[in-house]
């Protein structure tokens, strides 16, 4: 698919043009995205927030229900004359089975329309199910003049008057086909300049295809989908006035937000561009920040949009709400260009995914940045998670100039010739673990205030031990090398590699010159008890040996 040039010269919030390889899934990249997938088992339940009358990302389906006063029953809304109102205020599409409960038909029906759902997919937000009891809703059944039941009618657009009835349809599959139909019927059609103005600017988000047949072509590409998206406003026009509005010349699918066209793509008659589409409308659907788990994963692998900026916070925490208000309006900065996805570091699902960006109780909060297509991670180089901080972060990230997240560095050709030895990922259990030498190792983040404070008085510790005959002072920067979860706590932090041994021993004292030397003697002293000891021991187990022998030997004898 090709975007339109003029894009960017129409308006600022569309998205610049990217090269077709960085925008769609290629086959390789989408064997990487089945990889991750097995690593990322983000979270537990949610229902992503639709951008026509969706859910709020902190509330789930339940919680939302009960606010509105609605109970759920097998898929489907409890539907009363208190509650009906309130139900078609939340969605596009209101379907609803008016059924007596004493009646085997209604209630055959009901477990289909349960079905329904599960077709169509709870995080649809934009249709709901619901069913309404008319042996206790007299005023109901007044209204709406059931004669029969079971009765099924679709309210479209949060309108009570005139419901489309649904007639002879019994079945789950059935009722999704009939239901899906009603939604591409929906479309509106636009005839004029005012009208299309009129129904931009009254949408939140609304897509418009201009096409120059509405009967065949590239037109059933949009109505195919169409039926995918309830919760879009939908709008079509072949008015060649119209087109000149907006500067379209061929058949061109628009996505409009608050008004603003924030997306052109020019529709080619080839079926397989239809999930290319799909993706585009989806993208724009979905909230500002998406909690990332299970139930949102596929929807946000299948983004066009390959770079993704994660949140790692607590939803317990006491800062939640701000952070995550901060969070959105950084969102708001580089919409279109960036995936904003929430991580809850409560759930223990989350497990693989804190396991692969390395995120420990000391990263929490934390923010990093994932890009798909080449599966390259990026932490962000501040200990404040501000707007200003994760701006220049996403900006610096855009431009190239974000500093990558690797299993290691690679080994500074001058590591081992001054007082304090380099280390990275890939000569670090080389050097801490080569029973050679005690080695006390300074873990450090080098935009840390308190890192670079501590930095000199480490390079005095390394002078003073850069000549002696068994200790290594050493650093690693613990922001640009992978190393084992195990090692990892809140930067600064310092350890001690005792030689000849696989111990590793936490430093717990001041952050001063002489402490650290007093630690460092006292263990050199420990180690060296140590040897004499295990020498001792290994004397007096010659002796035991010796002594045995002596005694088996005497008794030979006697």
């Amino acid at each position: 698919m090709r975007k339109l040039e003029r894009e960017e010269a129409i308006t600022k919030e569309a998205e610049p043009k990217r090269d077709k390889k960085q925008t769609y899934l290629a086959q390789g990249t989408r064997r990487k995205m089945l990889l991750l997938r097995v690593i990322f088992l983000f979270s537990s339940s949610f229902s992503v927030a639709q951008a026509w009358g969706g859910w709020n990302f902190q509330n789930d389906r339940v919680q939302r229900l009960e606010a509105l006063g609605i109970q759920e029953e097998k898929n489907l809304l409890v539907l009363t004359a208190k509650t009906l109102p309130r139900a078609l205020n939340e969605t596009r599409f209101l379907m609803v089975e008016f059924y007596n409960p004493l009646s085997k038909q209604s209630q055959n029906l009901i477990k289909e329309m349960g079905k329904a759902v599960d077709i169509m997919g709870k995080e649809k937000t934009g249709v709901l199910f619901g069913k309404v009891n008319i042996t206790s809703e007299k005023l109901l059944e007044q209204e709406f003049a059931i004669k029969n039941v079971p009765t099924v009618k679709l309210f479209v657009e949060g309108q009570r008057q005139q419901p489309i009835d649904c007639r002879g349809v019994i079945e789950a599959a059935a009722l999704v086909a009939w239901l899906r139909n009603q939604i591409r019927l929906s479309i509106v059609l636009l005839t004029s300049r005012e009208q299309t103005k009129t129904f931009i600017s009254s949408k939140k988000l609304s897509v418009i295809g201009f096409f120059e047949d509405l009967h065949e072509g590239t037109v059933e590409l949009f109505y195919e989908l169409v039926k995918d998206f309830p919760e879009v406003p939908f709008g079509l026009t072949e008015q060649r006035n119209v087109w000149i509005l907006y500067g379209i010349t061929i058949d061109t699918m628009v996505v409009f937000q608050q008004g603003t066209i924030v997306h052109f793509e020019e529709c080619e008659e080839d079926r397989h561009i239809l999930r290319d589409l799909s993706q585009i409308v989806k993208f724009f659907t979905m909230d500002l920040v998406i909690e990332y788990n299970i139930e949102t994963m596929d929807q946000i692998y299948d983004m066009h949009i390959r770079n993704h900026i994660l949140l790692f916070i607590s939803k317990n925490s006491t800062e939640f709400g701000a952070l995550v208000k901060t969070f959105e309006s950084v969102a708001q900065e580089f919409k279109n260009k960036l995936i904003f996805l929430m991580v809850n570091t409560d759930d223990v699902d989350n497990t693989h995914v804190l396991e692969y960006f390395q995120i420990t109780s000391w990263d929490i909060p934390g923010v990093r940045i994932l890009n798909l297509t080449k599966n390259m991670r990026y932490r962000m180089p501040a200990e404040e998670i501000t707007f200003k901080n994760m701006k220049k972060f996403c900006e610096n990230f855009l431009d190239g100039l974000a500093k990558q997240q690797l299993p290691s560095e690679n080994i500074p050709k001058d590591w081992d010739t001054k007082p304090v030895k380099v280390l990275v990922g890939k000569n670090f259990k080389e050097v801490v673990f080569s029973h050679k030498r005690n080695v006390f190792v300074m873990f450090y983040a080098p935009w840390s205030y308190e890192c670079k404070s501590l930095l000199p008085v480490i390079e005095e510790l390394g002078k003073k031990y850069q000549y002696h005959e068994s200790v290594t002072i050493a650093k690693i920067d613990i922001t640009a090398n992978d190393i084992h979860q195990t090692f990892l706590e809140k930067y600064p932090f310092f350890k001690f590699f005792p030689a000849k041994s696989d111990l590793v021993v936490p430093y717990n004292g001041e952050y001063t010159l002489n402490a650290f030397i007093d630690f460092v003697e006292k263990e050199i002293k420990s180690q060296m008890e140590l040897e004499e000891w295990s020498f001792e021991e290994e004397e007096s187990d010659e002796k035991e040996d010796l002594s045995l022998q002596d005694w088996k030997k005497t008794k030979e004898e006697l």
